[in-house]
């Protein structure tokens, strides 16, 4: 394009990747709760970093375990001193893929608005 002023310059694409099954189910925001979950080592510590409730945190896991047809955060039940929980192998795997994933993603998006808008 001719004469790129200094707003143009800091114009950028976002995007917001979701893997979906029947629903929605793992996106940016399971993403911080899983990273939440291994630096807390609870899911209600991690929802109340978040800001979330916890009943909304268990919903958005309990979705995806079962669009994924397996467990990515082992849960031990609350007692005296409250439960703990960690993200599974699987689920340490699949934020690693999703990783990959939204990154390159980020990059081909950064190279194309690159090639069509600048």
């Amino acid at each position: 394009m001719a004469g790129q002023s200094g707003t143009e310059k800091k114009i950028r694409p976002r995007l917001k990747v979701q893997l979906v099954g029947t629903e929605p189910f793992f996106g940016p925001g399971v993403k911080t709760l899983l990273e939440c979950i291994r630096g807390e080592g609870s899911v209600r510590d991690a929802c109340e970093k978040m800001g979330l409730s916890y009943s909304k945190g268990r919903k958005m896991l309990e979705r995806a375990e079962r669009e994924l047809g397996y467990t990515i955060v082992e849960r031990s039940p609350g007692g005296k001193n409250g439960g703990s929980a960690r993200v599974s192998k699987d689920g340490m795997r699949l934020l690693s893929r999703y990783e990959r994933f939204e990154k390159e993603l980020t990059e081909l998006a950064e190279e194309k608005y690159r090639e069509i808008f600048l």
